[in-house]
């Protein structure tokens, strides 16, 4: 969204960017989650509840990618509003 008295090429750009600690470890917890995940399917497939934990393996995966998606796109928001403001 261009507002009037905008650039059409202003984008935001935060004052610091996210440190390197931070972007390694989305970057490894993020498929080591996924490895946890298969081998508690993979335990739990001799049982015959398998699907349904698969399932709720699922939305739990789901549920959780949607709460932190909304955390880190509010606190965006904040952070552009506060930045937008002192400008």
């Amino acid at each position: 969204m261009v507002l009037d008295d905008q650039p059409a090429d202003a984008h935001f750009r935060p004052l610091r960017t996210a440190r390197r600690s931070k972007l390694v470890l989305a970057i490894v917890i993020g498929p080591l989650l996924w490895i946890v995940a298969l081998a508690v399917v993979a335990v739990v497939v001799d049982r015959t509840d398998s699907i349904e934990v698969g399932l709720l393996i699922t939305a739990a995966a789901g549920v959780t990618a949607a709460v932190v998606l909304a955390i880190l796109t509010r606190a965006r928001r904040r952070e552009e509003e506060r930045y937008a403001d002192g400008a």
